[in-house]
This record gives C-alpha cells, sequence and structure tokens, in this order.
C-alpha cells in the first residue's frame, strides 16, 4: 500500500513551477556564453589537419622469396597497412604544420619465410587536389617475429613537416601505401577490376 498526499503533490508541483522561468531564463544566459565563445575572429581559430588516407591498391601485398615462384609455397610475409591516427600542430604563426603520425604496420609470416623479421617498405606522400605529388618520403617497418609467432603488428611513428606557403590545409592531402612491385600492383588493379 502506498501513500501519497495530496498536499505534498501540490507542494511539489508549485516549486517545479516556481523554478520554471528561473531554470529557462539561467539556461538561455548560459547557452548564449556557450555560442558567443564559438563567435570572434575566423582567423584566430586553429585550422584543422590536413587529410590522410591510406591507399586502398596499396594497402596490402605479398613479398615472395627469391626466384620465379609465386604461389602459395612461395609466401615468406603478407603485409598491411592497418590502421592508423595522429595530431598536427602549427608553428611559425601557422605558415607550417607538423603531422606526427602512429601507422599500425602488420606482418603474417608465410610458409617461406626463413627471417625472424619482416622488413615492410611504405611511403608517405603529400599531394595537392590535383592529385600532384608535392613530396614523397620512403619508410621502412621493421617487424620482429618472437618464435611460433605467426602475426605481428607494430607501431611506426614518424613525422611529416608540410609547410603551407599561404594556402589551407584543405589543399593538401597525405596518402600512405606500401611500396609494392609493379607487377604485384598491376595483379591488385586487374583484381579489382581497374
Amino acid at each position: 500500500m502506498s501513500f501519497r498526499s495530496p498536499c505534498l503533490t501540490e507542494a511539489f508541483a508549485m516549486t517545479l513551477q516556481s523554478f520554471r522561468f528561473p531554470l529557462i531564463a539561467l539556461t538561455a544566459v548560459m547557452l548564449a556564453g556557450l555560442l558567443s565563445a564559438c563567435g570572434g575572429n575566423y582567423q584566430n581559430r586553429m585550422p584543422a589537419c590536413p587529410k590522410v588516407g591510406i591507399l586502398g591498391d596499396a594497402s596490402k601485398a605479398t613479398q615472395y622469396r627469391d626466384g620465379p615462384g609465386r604461389d602459395l609455397t612461395d609466401v615468406t610475409f603478407e603485409t598491411e597497412l592497418v590502421d592508423f591516427n595522429g595530431n598536427c600542430k602549427y608553428e611559425d604563426k601557422q605558415t607550417t604544420v607538423i603531422i606526427n603520425f602512429v601507422l599500425q604496420v602488420g606482418a603474417t609470416r608465410g610458409p617461406a619465410a626463413t627471417q625472424a623479421e619482416a622488413q615492410v617498405p611504405y611511403f608517405v606522400a603529400v599531394v595537392d587536389k590535383q592529385q600532384n605529388i608535392l613530396s614523397r618520403e620512403r619508410f621502412v617497418a621493421r617487424i620482429p617475429f618472437k618464435a611460433g609467432q605467426r602475426r605481428v603488428i607494430v607501431a611506426d611513428e614518424f613525422e611529416q613537416v608540410l609547410p603551407l606557403q599561404g594556402r589551407h590545409t584543405s589543399e593538401f592531402e597525405i596518402l600512405v601505401g606500401l611500396e609494392i612491385p609493379q607487377d604485384q600492383l598491376n595483379r591488385i588493379r586487374q583484381q579489382r577490376g581497374f
């Protein structure tokens, strides 16, 4: 059995009514303050980081042992660019952006692997809106395997310095991809219907 006092319920409702107007006014004042913080000079706001992407055609590759064989028994490592994250900071009064990345690179040992370390070459390129390559650097991720390990993912860190030269970061894109031999790249594109 529950006890409910009509006087208590009515008093509670009146208390809520009496707080309603001040609560709405307080909310409006707080919201106005928050919105005013969003205003101001656009030039003083920090620009966004450039877009970064892993190239689909160059996200996975197969490394083979030396020789003409290219079947499953000749595979030393299957490599992959798994994921990335990063941040950027601006220097020299926002004329230069420094992008720090952590790229996750993975490798799976194949039947022909004899070495305890996979060396995974990859590149980082800066392109403009027309996809013209403005710069390109080559890196090698070293992935050590312990006895019995079949798959390993490592975090490879690097830094990209991008002079803006009066342009906005939206005019640039940073592309990351594995260094893939041309014959293998052609097979990948053929399988995808390119």
